[in-house]
């Protein structure tokens, strides 16, 4: 962050205001720029990132047990390791436009710093812990959820899936009854609600999901029919 950027341009990006500023400033310091300004490592954002790193961890595991309520501890695992990968989190700081804001040293930036996979990741998980630290758990929580959503949707449904329409050619196929979806709930505030849906054959529910829209919730949904019925690839 140079002296030309206002706080508040970039707490618009991230949809969330600081109590404790510093705390925002020392989540963009990476360990080159302390180092310039002579500044002890507890200057940079190390510790944050650390922090950071054991939140979102909590949160991603948290998501995927309300999402695929029947995957296995080893399916859980794998999709949390894509998630929670350097190039998914580098992707995740580029949609905040984060890269602008990184506070590098001199030697960092002349050599590429500020695109660089590691410091992207490093910068959103600092960032996490500085938002967790200001402003507690469920704060934290609603940041990752929203910032993080599109990839962790992409991921569990895999490059081209659509489940929805995949369960359906797999009931008709069978011959088993008649597909439908129905709303159960729909909680949280106007501008961020969270729907859980279920997916019934012949008016059995047969599994249920999750999500920020009825889409998601359905494909959710329907991804956990298809593994109800042992259809999942």
């Amino acid at each position: 962050m140079n002296a030309s950027t206002s706080p508040d341009e970039i707490q618009a990006k991230l949809g969330y205001e600081f109590s404790d500023q510093s705390l925002l400033l020392l989540s963009l310091t990476h360990t080159s720029y302390a180092a310039e300004h002579q500044a002890g490592r507890s200057e940079s954002n190390e510790r944050l990132e650390y922090l950071g790193d054991a939140i979102l961890k909590a949160v991603i595991a948290d998501q995927l047990m309300r999402l695929l309520q029947l995957a296995d501890e080893g399916r859980l695992s794998k999709l949390s390791a894509q998630i929670l990968s350097g190039r998914a989190l580098a992707e995740a700081a580029l949609t905040l436009d984060l890269q602008r804001y990184i506070r590098l040293g001199h030697g960092e930036e002349m050599s590429g710093g500020r695109a660089r996979q590691r410091n992207l990741a490093g910068i959103m998980e600092a960032v996490i812990g500085a938002i967790y630290s200001d402003g507690g758990f469920d704060q934290a929580r609603d940041f990752i959820v929203r910032v993080m959503e599109p990839i962790i949707e992409r991921v569990i449904s895999g490059p081209g899936s659509d489940y929805k329409t995949a369960l359906q050619e797999y009931v008709q196929g069978a011959g088993i009854g008649d597909l439908s979806y129905r709303t159960v709930r729909a909680d949280g505030p106007s501008h961020k609600p969270w729907f859980t849906v279920e997916v019934l054959v012949s008016g059995s529910v047969i599994g249920s999901g999750q999500g920020r829209s009825k889409r998601a919730a359905e494909q959710a949904a329907a991804r956990c029919g298809m593994e109800m019925l042992g259809s999942a690839q």
